[in-house]
Order: structure tokens, then sequence, then C-alpha cells
């Protein structure tokens, strides 16, 4: 299975991180993060999240 992973930026806080949310919220703040990119990761385990 196929996942899609949301690797985001949070220009408030500057911080990232992953997410496999598509409308990912900063984990800092809780305010929206800018999506800069939806790369497909190979497998069924779940992604490392930071």
């Amino acid at each position: 299975m196929d996942l899609i992973v949301s690797h985001w930026h949070c220009p408030r806080c500057d911080v990232g991180g992953r997410d496999r949310e598509p409308e990912p919220s900063c984990w800092n703040c809780g305010g929206a993060a800018v999506v800069t990119s939806r790369p497909r990761v190979d497998g069924d385990d779940a992604p490392v999240t930071s």
C-alpha cells in the first residue's frame, strides 16, 4: 500500500515536519502549515513523523 505524506513548514514558528494529514497544522503553534511536498511512500509501515 502506498502512503502519501505531507511535508510542511510553519512560517510563523520556522519549524517543519511530516504528517499523513493532507492539510497539516503546526505542532508548535497549532496554526496553518504550508505544504512543501507530498511524496509517495512505498510499503505498509507508517512514516516516521517529526
